[in-house]
């Protein structure tokens, strides 16, 4: 059985969390602070060898949990995160107003 781990990496303006799976790198997602104090989630990457593992799925929950904990909106430009955000009208709450303007939501 695998032993997933996923760790957050921040720094002060931007952020990531990596998934590691049997302590090998398995692939992460980043966002970068916006000066609307929410965040723009902004790249996603499963390393080929990891792919149909749900890796991404588990990135993206991490994230989603570090939003409700933060009290903060999420402005999606990865495709992975807009698409699994649209898809799951649970987090539309989180998405950023912005975001839900220009995409008449």
């Amino acid at each position: 059985m695998d032993v997933i781990k996923i760790i957050h990496v921040k720094d002060e303006d931007k952020g990531r969390f990596v998934v590691f799976v049997n302590d090998i790198e398995a692939g992460y997602i980043k966002y970068e602070w916006m000066e609307n104090g929410n965040f723009n989630a902004n790249g996603t990457l499963v390393y080929d060898e990891f792919k149909g593992k749900n890796i991404g799925k588990q990135l993206y929950n991490a994230l989603m949990n570090f939003a409700r904990e933060e009290n903060v909106e999420i402005y999606p430009t990865c495709p992975f995160v807009v698409k699994t955000m649209l898809r799951d009208k649970a987090v539309y709450d989180l998405l950023d107003d912005d975001f839900k303007k220009e995409n008449d939501l």
